[in-house]
């Protein structure tokens, strides 16, 4: 590369990768979207492979410790929340995955992954082909508004991008791609890269539409949460709904979930729920070993397990009054939350518990006036969590309960107290009982 090139390598990258560009918007999604033929499922799932895509694009951007690369994706809200806000307006619609755009999709991402373990330059050659697609976006919103009746807001925000501020945010794209040679990027890696994102891209692109047959199509937890990965998850819209419903009812039950992890864990909360419902053909006790494991990971990130007891009785509840024929197989969830509140009441015995959650109600102000209600139950839960061996079930709750920039010192009290009561109630109980 000459010296003019790397000067202004933005002009090169545009050379060099036009042909790619060319053939990426003759592909007959792009004309369909154009002409209004395009399917909704067609459009949904690219909104699902740019999310997979996006999501770990900016997870190594974030991880890396360059901030102009940070600065550049900073100046409005990411990219992949503007996905995932599009996203939850089609949920309802249960529409089936394509399982080759979900294979290029993952590879990418996981190319990406690898990238920011290798190359800052490589990373900066995605960059290019990722954030320009705002530009290419910008041509075809009104198209996205008429096909499918949506705004910028409301399944449109990836498309309507940066609106009025998108030349001012290419603007700076510019300025930090053409500044990266200064700062000692390979030109040619950086190029390499951008081509490599293009063929990804054309890959996906291809396989969104003409669509594949029914057969082809399925649901994975990807149809419900985009970083949740591609587990199983049922193929039965029925139970699909019964899950989310649950995942629902578990929420409101505890707000607290609401209040600590916002959207994400709302849709983490559902895909796990639809992975639980996917379980009710195997043998019962291979059904509690896996919520037996489940248990494990989520407690030891701050959700202990009662709340999953509370959820496979509710997805069960949903499941049988919608085919009570099928009790058999659904009574398999019913099984597993048993075994957890079996695991829970062996610690403390639920007369005692109820008397430590009463006094924390007391202590809390009525859990704080309702706001957090069920958060009694919660660190009872926790501590008898770590009693069966559960690492981290306690502190990972009390990390966020027993936050003085969130909480009043009364509440902070009170949440030590609890768990200091449930410590002693387990520390007095007789062996073997």
């Amino acid at each position: 590369m000459t010296t003019g090139m790397t000067s202004n390598l933005m002009e090169h990258l545009k050379r060099e990768t036009h042909h790619l560009h060319i053939a990426l918007v003759k592909l007959p999604f792009i004309t369909s979207l154009a002409d209004g033929s395009l399917p909704l499922a067609a459009y949904v799932n690219q909104l699902r492979a740019f999310a997979t895509i996006f999501g770990a694009f900016e997870s190594a951007i974030n991880e890396l410790n360059d901030p102009d690369l940070k600065t550049s994706l900073g100046l409005e809200e990411s990219r992949f929340n503007y996905l995932l806000r599009d996203l939850g307006c089609f949920g309802r619609e249960l529409i089936p995955e394509i399982a080759g755009v979900r294979r290029s999709s993952v590879a990418m991402a996981s190319r990406i992954r690898l990238l920011s373990l290798e190359s800052s330059g490589g990373l900066l050659g995605y960059l290019y082909v990722l954030q320009g697609t705002v530009l290419g976006n910008r041509v075809h919103l009104p198209d996205i508004r008429r096909n499918y009746g949506v705004t910028g807001a409301l399944g449109g925000a990836f498309y309507a991008g940066y609106g009025d501020r998108t030349d001012e945010y290419w603007g700076g794209i510019t300025l930090l791609v053409n500044g990266a040679v200064a700062a000692g990027a390979d030109p040619g890696e950086v190029t390499a890269a951008a081509r490599e994102a293009f063929n990804f891209l054309h890959e996906i692109h291809a396989a969104l539409y003409p669509l594949p047959p029914p057969g082809e199509m399925s649901f994975s937890a990807t149809s419900i949460n985009p970083e949740a990965g591609s587990h199983a998850i049922p193929d039965d819209g029925m139970e699909i709904r019964a899950a989310l419903m649950a995942a629902h009812t578990c929420r409101l039950s505890y707000p607290y979930f609401d209040a600590r992890y916002g959207e994400r864990g709302k849709r983490f909360a559902e895909s796990d729920a639809a992975w639980l419902a996917s379980l009710v053909h195997l043998p019962e006790s291979e059904v509690v070993a896996q919520v037996a494991w489940l248990g494990g990971v989520l407690s030891s990130r701050g959700m202990p397990r009662v709340t999953l007891e509370h959820q496979l009785t509710a997805l069960h509840g949903v499941l049988v009054a919608a085919r009570p024929h099928r009790h058999l197989e659904y009574d398999r969830l019913l099984a597993a939350s048993r075994w957890l509140k079996g695991e829970r009441l062996r610690q403390i015995p639920a007369q005692l518990s109820a008397g430590i959650v009463a006094e924390f109600v007391v202590a809390s102000q009525g859990e704080m006036d309702g706001l957090l209600q069920g958060m009694g139950r919660l660190i009872v839960s926790a501590v008898c969590d770590e009693a069966g061996g559960i690492t981290g079930a306690v502190t990972t709750v009390q990390q966020w309960a027993g936050d003085s920039g969130r909480f009043s010192a009364g509440w902070i009290v009170a949440v030590r107290e609890c768990i200091a009561q449930a410590r002693t109630m387990i520390s007095r109980r007789e062996p073997g009982i």
